[in-house]
């Protein structure tokens, strides 16, 4: 990813216990990415810079979703609340309930082709209803360092924003470095809380960020 490491998990302490069932619909056809007002005004009509694509996972993309996500759980177990074992048997229409009930951004060099994810979700802080939290960043190692992690996070912020929410949040490992370093980029700053993680001997840390 943008930062260098290889991935981080940045979700609300809740989220590691949070799963998402199936629907029962059917399977998705890939169809144009939706293009989302917000996202547009933000990285320029779905174009983040030159050779670079981001656009939105919908329930219809639920392949490119459960392709990446699956990635992720093999690439980085210890960095999600979520195990490969928990959904590499799932069928599709639990990766498309998945993406219709939590927003998911997708950049890659070809639309369709995701190599960086980022999320956001709403109602996981119940201090505050108005703060979102983002959530399943990941970038495939062929992407790090390239900025496809940090062009899929602007567009979950982004659409944050868009959605009324004046705040958000993320967890990261205390000793991820250099993802605290893209996050500071982006805005976010830590805050005075710290939560246990997936792994007791790597804490992470709260980082927030007003919005817009």
């Amino acid at each position: 990813m943008a930062t260098g490491c290889g991935w981080h998990r940045a979700a609300a302490a809740g989220i590691r216990r949070r799963r998402h069932a199936g629907s029962g619909c059917g399977m998705h056809q890939s169809r144009p990415a939706r293009r989302d007002p917000a996202l547009c005004r933000a990285l320029g009509q779905g174009t983040a810079s030159p050779g670079m694509r981001v656009w939105r996972l919908d329930p219809e993309r639920a392949a490119e979703w459960r392709a990446i996500r699956l990635a992720a759980l093999i690439d980085a177990p210890e960095a999600f609340g979520s195990t490969l074992d928990d959904w590499q048997d799932r069928p599709l229409a639990d990766f498309a309930e998945r993406l219709a009930n939590v927003p998911t951004f997708a950049a890659g060099r070809t639309e369709g082709e995701p190599l960086a994810v980022a999320a956001w979700q709403a109602g996981l802080d119940p201090s505050d209803d108005q703060r979102g939290w983002l959530l399943s960043v990941y970038a495939r190692p062929e992407a790090r360092g390239r900025g496809f992690a940090e062009t899929a996070i602007r567009a979950a912020i982004a659409d944050a924003a868009a959605q009324g929410m004046t705040s958000i949040g993320l967890n990261v490992r205390d000793r991820a470095a250099h993802a605290q370093a893209l996050y500071r980029r982006l805005g976010f700053r830590p805050s005075d809380r710290h939560e246990p993680s997936n792994s007791p001997d790597n804490p992470e840390i709260e980082m927030l960020r007003s919005l817009p």
